[in-house]
């Protein structure tokens, strides 16, 4: 399942979930939102890393930044008195990983794949000989999946998730794309050149969106500059 919605689904829950005891008078919800919500912070940066298979930069700066509001909110230690150096230690790692790039570009030959834009860009190609399954994120940045390279399996799939943010999914001409979701304050659009139709037995990839505050595009070429 995509990590991204995962997370999504755990903020929902425990929301839900206050509101319902705030309504039996067991607690006040306002104040344990109040004081608590950093953790959600914290956990989208976690199970960014996780989806990434690695501590990237985005996802220390948002662990960090999550961690310096819990701290705020529970009047732990003077935020003031950290704040400076821990930005930094943030700005001189960006300056060691960035080499110049805000885009990553990554290149894997599996069958599944995950594809997350954490406050900034993402841009990978999958060049698989049976490709089945890619989860693809976006949440405060762009994230592209291009798949112009990758053949399909019979069932291959995509979930693609922008929350604040849009994903493109670039496919080859002649490929039968099934797109369908959530949108949310949002939107998902198939952009592909059906050219007078296609072959019966035409690949199938079936991307399911979900759009909150957000865009997810199937399209057969990049934009300009990408």
């Amino acid at each position: 399942m995509n990590p991204m919605r995962i997370w999504l689904a755990g903020v929902l829950i425990a929301l839900g979930g206050v509101w319902l005891l705030d309504a039996a008078d067991v607690l006040d919800a306002d104040s344990v939102i109040d004081r608590w919500w950093p953790v959600a912070v914290i956990a989208l940066a976690l199970l960014a890393a996780v989806a990434e298979r690695r501590m990237g930069l985005g996802p220390t700066a948002l662990l960090v930044i999550g961690v310096l509001l819990l701290v705020d909110r529970l009047d732990l230690v003077d935020v003031d008195q950290i704040l400076w150096p821990l930005v930094a230690v943030i700005v001189g790692l960006w300056l060691l990983v960035s080499r110049g790039k805000r885009a990553r570009l990554r290149e894997q030959a599996g069958e599944r794949q995950d594809v997350v834009a954490l406050l900034g860009g993402s841009q990978s190609r999958n060049r698989s000989e049976h490709f089945r399954h890619a989860n693809v994120s976006a949440v405060l940045g762009g994230a592209t999946l291009d798949m112009r390279e990758a053949h399909l399996d019979p069932g291959a799939s995509v979930d693609a998730l922008a929350v604040f943010g849009g994903v493109d999914v670039i496919v080859p001409e002649g490929w039968r794309v099934q797109l369908g979701g959530l949108p949310i304050f949002g939107g998902y659009e198939d952009k592909t050149h059906k050219n007078g139709g296609l072959a019966l037995d035409a690949p199938v990839l079936k991307v399911g969106a979900t759009a909150i505050f957000g865009g997810v595009t199937v399209k057969n070429h990049p934009d300009h500059g990408d």
